[in-house]
C-alpha cells in the first residue's frame, strides 16, 4: 500500500482533500515491523503518532494485559499531538506490520500552518477519543457489575 492510500483510508483523513492528505504524507516516514516488535512503549515520552497501514497491533499494559487490537487505518499515539506526556500503553506488532510515523512536532507545525487541516484532524481525533472513552466506560461498568468474591 502506498503512503497516500494509507492516510486516505484512516479516520484521521476523513473530510480532507487529496491535497491536504498529501501534505500529511510529506512529513511522514514509513516504518516496517516484525511480529512482537514494540512500536510504542508505556511510560516512554510521547513524540510521534502512527497510522497503521497494514497488519495488526495489540495495545497492552506494561504487564502485558490486553487493552485492544487494532487493524489497518487505526491511529496510534494520537495523544502526542496534545501533550508530550508519558505513553499510557504499549503497542506491539501482531505479525508483520507497516506503519506511517509522523513526528508530533512536525504534525503540529502543519496544523498551525493549515488551520483547516488542523480543525478537521482534531475533530476526527476527538470523535475517536469519545468512542474509546465510551467503550472503556462500558468495560468498566461490566467489570464492576460482578463483585469480587
Amino acid at each position: 500500500m502506498n503512503l497516500f492510500s494509507g492516510v486516505r483510508n484512516s479516520y484521521l483523513a476523513d473530510g480532507l482533500s487529496d491535497e491536504q492528505v498529501q501534505a500529511i504524507v510529506q512529513i511522514a516516514e514509513e516504518l516496517h515491523t516484525v511480529d512482537l516488535q514494540e512500536v510504542i512503549t508505556e511510560n516512554d515520552s510521547a513524540q510521534d503518532i502512527y497510522i497503521l497501514l497494514e497488519g495488526k497491533v495489540r495495545v497492552t499494559t506494561i504487564h502485558g494485559d490486553p487493552i485492544a487490537r487494532l487493524q489497518a487505518g487505526a491511529i496510534l499515539g494520537e495523544l502526542a499531538l496534545f501533550e508530550r506526556a508519558e505513553r499510557s500503553a504499549t503497542v506491539i506488532s501482531d505479525g508483520d506490520a507497516t506503519l506511517l510515523k509522523i513526528s508530533a512536532g512536525k504534525f503540529n507545525d502543519l496544523l498551525d500552518q493549515h488551520p483547516q487541516i488542523g480543525l478537521t484532524v482534531l475533530r476526527n481525533i476527538g470523535k475517536t477519543l469519545c468512542q474509546r472513552l465510551r467503550s472503556s466506560n462500558l468495560q468498566l461498568e461490566a467489570a464492576l457489575a460482578f463483585p469480587l468474591l
